[in-house]
């Protein structure tokens, strides 16, 4: 449990740095929404109402597939950061005229999940405020104030009609819709990586790149010989001796110099040793991650770990 505990506070702690800004509100690129973490789409303004985000785990080719977005039955979520003073009732005012609108007056047969969804938003409701909508597979929408979990309910038609508010085809902000449904493009760096060995081609672990003020720091997630699972580094020095080496952090202050991620240093679980390290990615390999350090041997190639989509 407490294993658990301390993996989930970790990629809590090291997915918020990497962010995006809209107006003077900053979105995840990653998120978590309770247990899934998803990947920032797109965001944008509702004139000086809320800021929105749209987060899947699936590619969109643009502003035409809005529609798609909101019918679909898939892992998808909103966040909605409150830019204004609002009360309860204008929320739910927002909520009731948009569905009127994304459902072309239609939403009186949707009246019973109306009820239901607006009886999970609060009373109190402040500037700065972060709502975020979770639909998992299956129909089930959880709703989120902030960290806490608000209630849950279950309509894949509700959802479909809640999500054209902003995706359908006269949603209520037609620029909004096309910040949302926006090519995102991450940093290719950032993600999981799987470490190959260079001359075996066998994958060691899996390392987790993220940002801290404009550096680049990798943390192993998993060692994947499952009889690793619970090595220590006793070669290791200073902060690093003797440190269970499944989510210790390896790659250390890589800056961005011309093409590439230099400057900082790599840490190798298998002798101790410490060396500066190079990392970069090519525009026709995105999903290779190349790692250069003093006695690699060479250039590592590190495969990208893709999120299975059902």
């Amino acid at each position: 449990m407490k294993k658990a505990f301390y993996y989930l506070t970790f990629f809590i702690t090291v997915c918020s740095f990497a962010q995006t800004k809209v107006g003077t509100v900053r979105f995840n690129d990653v998120d978590n929404f309770g247990e899934t973490e998803l990947m920032l789409n797109g965001a944008g303004l509702r004139d000086k109402l809320y800021a929105l985000a749209l987060y899947l785990d699936f590619e969109v080719d643009g502003v035409e597939d809005g529609v798609m977005v909101a019918e679909k039955d898939d892992t998808m979520a909103i966040t909605i950061k409150v830019t204004s003073s609002l009360g309860s009732d204008d929320l739910k005012d927002l909520i009731r005229n948009g569905l009127e609108v994304a459902t072309n007056g239609n939403s009186y047969k949707l009246e019973k999940e109306i009820r239901e969804f607006i009886a999970l938003l609060p009373a109190d409701i402040k500037k700065w405020d972060i709502f975020r909508i979770l639909h998992t597979k299956g129909g089930q929408l959880s709703v989120y104030k902030n960290k806490t979990l608000l209630g849950t309910m279950k309509s894949q038609e509700f959802k479909t009609a809640l999500f054209k508010i902003w995706l359908g085809e006269n949603p209520v902000d037609y620029d909004l819709k096309e910040n949302l449904l926006a090519s995102y493009e991450a940093n290719p760096v950032l993600g999981k990586w799987k470490m190959i060995d260079k001359k075996t081609g066998v994958a060691l672990s899996v390392m987790q790149l993220y940002m801290i003020d404009n550096k680049i720091f990798g943390a192993i997630e998993r060692m994947l010989r499952d009889s690793e699972r619970d090595d220590v580094c006793y070669d290791c020095t200073g902060e690093d001796k003797n440190k269970k080496i499944e989510g210790m952090v390896v790659i250390k202050g890589l800056r961005l110099v011309g093409d590439k991620y230099a400057g900082g240093t790599y840490t190798n679980i298998r002798d101790g040793k410490v060396s500066e390290c190079q990392i970069w990615t090519d525009a026709e390999k995105r999903d290779v991650l190349f790692v250069k350090y003093k006695g690699s041997g060479g250039v590592h190639e590190w495969r990208r770990v893709k999120e299975s989509k059902k």
